[in-house]
């Protein structure tokens, strides 16, 4: 007997997972502005976005409400999304594993696409690598994948907790250290000529280069590891249905344990950790130390938005208010894709070749103006349409045959 598996219709959905993403989207924009604007490579060298006071205090902000607080949700999201689909196809009498292999290989090229041609700094790929391991966990139990995924956020502190110890015992050879810091100062006055005033082919080149060398820091300092410790709590929190119960409470019941706790310790910790980072100086010990505390405080605050929004959104009022989000959150592919479009534009030779010259407040206001752009096109595009672009042929792709795009004309009603 065949069956048919269909994409999740917009009545199934839950609104406050698409909320999520779409606040996400302009968290993850409001980090990737850096990128986009600036080299990476000054992220060690702590090379200011600005010299203005309002560019140091946005900076500041920018590392403790944004900096790794946001892939978190968005790998979260991603892992309770996974497991919701192989939900729905083995109810639908599927098989999920295929299904989900066949999903993850398309988004897989499109991170690939996404990372050549587009942005090194793209999470696509990463997020299609990492959700092909999470299939493996896909039958342990619920209980099983929190062990394992305790497990896999401590390699990462280990790992960095090591190579601040190695780096305390070399701390005696300033010289090296002079040396290796002016060969970074370089490497950065290259990026911004090559991005700002280079050929698309010597772009290109750069891009490729840059990007397999975060592939290769995000490989060897854990990062990955993390991730797939971030989607197997999102498979948890789906195996337990635990946003589906929210649903079923009371409104004045409904919220998640120690969410206001994790609040208020992570926004605390979080700008007690952006302000050591930020005064530390760079051949001190201490600066690693401060730059592991930030894995653990990191997700907390994530937690704590988390826990924000089903606060929020216990109300009608707020969840009208909020729509606006989810519609951006449904099309978050698109949307993603979008933003670094629209940023390459900006800043590369190809555009206007403003790369190296935006300060981090501007950066800012940039991020939040197209952010606020998607929002409403966002809410527009899914008035006529049941997908975004990109999901669209992101489903097409993994179902194996063109998905319907628009939605139904509305019939005007008889007299």
């Amino acid at each position: 007997m065949s069956h048919t598996i269909a994409p999740t219709a917009a009545r199934e959905r839950i609104d406050l997972l698409d909320i999520l993403r779409g606040f996400a989207l302009l968290g993850i924009l409001i980090v990737n502005m850096g990128i986009f604007s600036f080299p990476f490579i000054a992220q060690i060298t702590r090379t200011p976005r600005g010299d203005s006071a309002l560019d140091h205090a946005t900076e500041l902000l920018i590392a403790a409400l944004a900096t790794g607080k946001f892939y978190p949700l968005f790998a979260f999201l991603f892992g309770l999304g996974m497991w919701m689909q192989m939900e729905r196809i083995q109810e639908a009498g599927g098989s999920p594993g295929r299904f989900m292999v066949r999903r993850l290989l398309v988004l897989m090229g499109f991170g690939l696409a996404h990372a050549l041609l587009i942005w090194n700094g793209d999470i696509l790929f990463v997020y299609a690598l990492v959700g092909l391991a999470a299939l493996l966990f896909r039958k342990v139990q619920p209980r099983t994948l929190l062990i394992w995924a305790g497990i896999l956020i401590a390699i990462p502190i280990i790992i960095g907790a090591g190579f601040v110890a190695l780096g305390a015992l070399l701390s005696g050879d300033a010289s090296g250290m002079a040396e290796g810091m002016a060969a970074m100062r370089d490497l950065e006055q290259r990026t911004i000529e090559t991005y700002a005033r280079g050929s698309w082919g010597q772009i290109f080149v750069w891009r490729a280069v840059e990007w397999l060398i975060t592939m290769v820091i995000f490989f060897l300092f854990g990062n990955v590891v993390q991730i797939l410790a971030l989607f197997l709590i999102g498979m948890y929190f789906g195996k337990r249905q635990i946003f589906q119960r929210l649903n079923e409470k009371p409104a004045s019941e409904r919220r998640l344990p120690a969410g206001s706790v994790c609040l208020a310790v992570g926004l605390i910790a979080n700008l007690a950790l952006a302000w050591q980072m930020r005064v530390t100086d760079l051949s001190s010990p201490l600066a690693g130390l401060w730059s592991i505390l930030t894995l653990i405080a990191g997700p907390v605050l994530s937690y704590g938005y988390l826990a924000l929004f089903v606060t929020l959104t216990r109300t009608d009022a707020w969840r009208r208010r909020l729509q606006p989000l989810a519609a951006a959150g449904r099309m978050a592919l698109s949307n993603y894709i979008t933003q670094s479009i629209i940023c390459t534009l900006i800043f590369y030779s190809y555009g206007l070749g403003l790369f190296g010259q935006v300060g981090a407040f501007i950066g800012l206001v940039i991020s939040v103006t197209i952010w606020l752009v998607q929002l409403g096109v966002s809410v527009v595009w899914l008035k006529r349409f049941r997908f975004g672009p990109l999901e669209w042929a992101w489903r097409s792709l993994t179902y194996g045959k063109r998905q319907t795009m628009a939605l139904p004309a509305s019939r005007p009603s008889a007299a």
